[in-house]
């Protein structure tokens, strides 16, 4: 195989054309993303109980939920979560366990949960996956809480809109809360009381639980969802029809607040309320298209709503960006370094080439890498990094015994083929021993297994094609390009440096 591409230079320009071209049209294809996405490991049960209190949904649902799962194998945890109106029961798997015979067990034992209230709605089970965040926006601005949640609101809407953004979470208010405060002496005069308020509120807003009732006697609580979201529709409801067609609302016995229900929860910067939206993204998308979707609608929204701060915090993006830079900057740099120095010793015809191996094993192995379920990650250029001080030594080595041998008199095409043959075993061994080294990495168990078994992947894969460059298309090139110069290995620089390690030798 060598000697047959040595001496067939056009299979060994179209191997490289191939790399180098298939390379360049995979590179819009790789997607960009923080840290590689791994299989899901979790599986989430929601049930929505209306009407009930935390403490309701925990008795009645949370801990039927978990009594029934008790069966159902390679539970490595379980997480309740009880709120008013939900429960949120989430399953993760134990390392040991295959996820979709975990899935079907959870959907069986949940399925035969036969004692859950009347009033709960049927269970549903999803499984979740990693999303990665992506970066967050910071809103402020010259609005009341309430108002600067519903503008967040509508921010969010409008940003899910955007082709490339799927995933945004409000930060920085908790839930919505109308409070129903009552007056005494208006409940006297038409004969009502705390609890037929609450009764009447109820029946009328199916979408409960919503807001509070604050009485002497105590705090009913009620939380809106849907209906009558705004104070003035609340208001506005009927709770007494009266003589002649009289009636009595709620606006006439109570007042009504829009309130939130917990200030910890609130964002305060400079002094200012303010609003954060979590922008994230899913396992097919990638974490630059993202971020650059995000900011330029943050330019036009700015330039619609000049009164608003938005600002990009929490920007994970850059750090994708950052490490790209890094490795094209390492890329070009130690490629000009090896040039430099093998242009010293060689002549720039066999340097050129050497260093010619850096684009085509790297763009070969980005070719490879969407085939593997490789991405471009933090992780994935670690192993990039890495590649880039090993991938030309290959190179370095079988050209240099290829020069050696044109410089004792060989013709190029026997130099190139006799110089690949002498050094192919040693050039293998190192790969070998590269791979025992790192391989391991790729089976290590648990989530830091996950993340870190893709950098030997990357590591081994982008070796693996300078072999094949250095094996196949290296040896074909110097032969050419020896072939037009019997000087190769005769440069000042290398008879210099020859003389002064003869000189060392011999006095030293």
């Amino acid at each position: 195989m060598i000697a047959f591409f040595a001496r067939h230079p056009t299979a060994a320009n179209l191997l490289m054309l191939v790399l180098l071209s298939a390379g360049i049209l995979s590179i819009g294809r790789l997607r960009r993303e923080t840290f590689p996405d791994f299989s899901p490991t979790e599986v989430e049960i929601r049930i929505v109980y209306p009407g009930a209190t935390a403490e309701e949904v925990e008795e009645a649902v949370c801990r039927r939920v978990e009594d029934a799962l008790d069966q159902v194998r390679y539970v490595r945890e379980l997480r309740a979560e009880a709120r008013d109106g939900v429960g949120i029961i989430t399953v993760e798997m134990d390392a040991d366990g295959t996820y979709q015979e975990f899935k079907d067990e959870i959907d069986t034992a949940v399925g035969a949960i036969d004692d859950l209230p009347e009033e709960a709605e049927r269970p549903i089970v999803t499984h979740l996956h990693t999303v990665d965040p992506v970066l967050a926006l910071l809103v402020t601005g010259p609005m009341s809480p309430p108002d600067l949640k519903a503008y967040c609101e509508d921010l969010k809407e409008r940003l899910l809109r955007e082709p490339d953004v799927a995933l945004v979470a409000i930060e920085g208010f908790s839930d919505h809360e109308l409070r129903i405060e009552l007056r005494e002496a208006a409940l006297r005069r038409y004969r009502l009381n705390a609890d037929q308020i609450a009764d009447i509120v109820r029946r009328q807003n199916l979408d409960l639980p919503a807001g509070a009732i604050e009485t002497r006697q105590g705090e009913i609580a009620i939380r809106f969802v849907e209906q009558r979201r705004r104070p003035e529709a609340l208001e506005e409801l009927i709770i007494l029809g009266g003589e002649g067609g009289a009636e009595v609302r709620l606006g006439d016995v109570a007042e009504v607040v829009d309130v939130f229900e917990r200030d910890e929860e609130k964002v305060v910067v400079d002094g200012r309320r303010a609003g954060l939206l979590n922008v994230y993204m899913t396992k097919n998308q990638d974490v630059l298209r993202v971020a650059n979707a995000v900011k330029t609608f943050v330019e036009r929204e700015r330039a619609r709503y000049p009164n608003v701060d938005l600002r990009i915090t929490r920007d994970h993006s850059t750090l994708v960006r950052d490490r790209l830079v890094l490795l094209t900057e390492n890329a070009w740099q130690g490629g000009l370094l090896v040039m430099l120095a093998m242009w010293m010793f060689f002549g720039f015809r066999l340097s050129f080439w050497v260093v010619m191996s850096l684009p085509t094993s790297f763009l070969g192995a980005m070719f490879l890498m969407p085939y593997l379920g490789l991405t471009v990650n933090m992780m994935t250029m670690v192993g990039l990094l890495l590649a880039l001080g090993l991938l030309m030594d290959d190179g370095i080595v079988i050209a240099e015994n290829i020069a050696t041998h044109v410089g004792r008199g060989d013709p190029p095409m026997k130099a190139a083929v006799a110089g690949v043959r002498e050094v192919q075993g040693g050039v293998l061994a190192s790969f070998v021993t590269t791979v025992c080294v790192l391989g391991p990495l790729a089976f290590l168990e648990g989530d830091i297994g996950k993340v870190l078994e893709v950098v030997p992947m990357t590591l081994i894969l982008v070796l693996a094609v300078s072999l094949i460059e250095a094996f196949l298309i290296l040896p074909a090139h110097l032969a050419h390009s020896l072939g037009r110069t019997r000087s190769a290995g005769a440069t000042v620089g290398r008879h210099r440096f020859d003389g002064a390690i003869e000189f060392v030798r011999e006095h030293v």
